[in-house]
Order: structure tokens, then sequence, then C-alpha cells
């Protein structure tokens, strides 16, 4: 084979690994913020926590918010949930972060298949 057809085609499976675990560690992250609460379906993220820090600011403790799946779910502790959901939350992205990291140090395949 040529050698420059061989560069070519191990550069494309390389750029074709990377993108595969970059799908891979997204989906993982997505996987990871998800909480369930009382029957409820809920995503950590930074609106859902925003919101119900907002209603623990305007002196409520407990709510009924919907969740995913657009159910209503009945929270007695907001201060609670608030706690779970930025936990979730910041362990997601803790761990989103290193992985992303090492793979965009990843330079050939086998580093970037390395967990």
């Amino acid at each position: 084979m040529d050698e420059r057809l061989e560069k070519a085609l191990t550069f494309s499976n390389y750029r074709a690994t990377i993108e595969n675990r970059r799908v891979t560690v997204t989906r993982r992250f997505e996987t990871m913020r998800i909480v369930h609460k009382n029957n409820g379906l809920f995503f950590a993220d930074e609106t859902t926590i925003a919101f119900v820090n907002m209603l623990i600011n305007d002196g409520h403790t407990d709510a009924i918010l919907l969740d995913r799946n657009d159910n209503p779910i009945e929270i007695d502790d907001l201060p609670g949930f608030k706690e779970e959901l930025m936990n979730v939350y910041f362990t997601a992205i803790n761990e989103y972060s290193t992985q992303m990291k090492k793979l965009s140090k990843a330079r050939s395949v086998k580093k970037a298949m390395d967990w």
C-alpha cells in the first residue's frame, strides 16, 4: 500500500476513534446527571439547581416540581434535594472534565482507547 494512503487511513482511524470516545464520554456525563426522587426523574443541571435554589431563597421547604416526563412530583425537603442535585452534578462534571482532558491528550488510537 502507498505510504501516503496508509498514513491517511491511520489518521482517519484515529479521528473516528477520538470522535466515538467523545460521544461515549458525553453520553456517560448525561446519564450520570440523572437523579431519581419520589418516583420522578430529574436532571441535575444548572437550570434545575437554580430553580430549586430560588424556591429555597423564597422560603419554601417543599414544592411540587415537574420531572423530565412532566409528572408532578412532590419534594418535601428542598434543601436536601438541592444538595443531592449539586452532589450529582459536580461528581458528573468532574469525571467528564477528567475524561475529556485525557481524550484531548491522546495522540494515538491506543491512548484514546485507554481508560
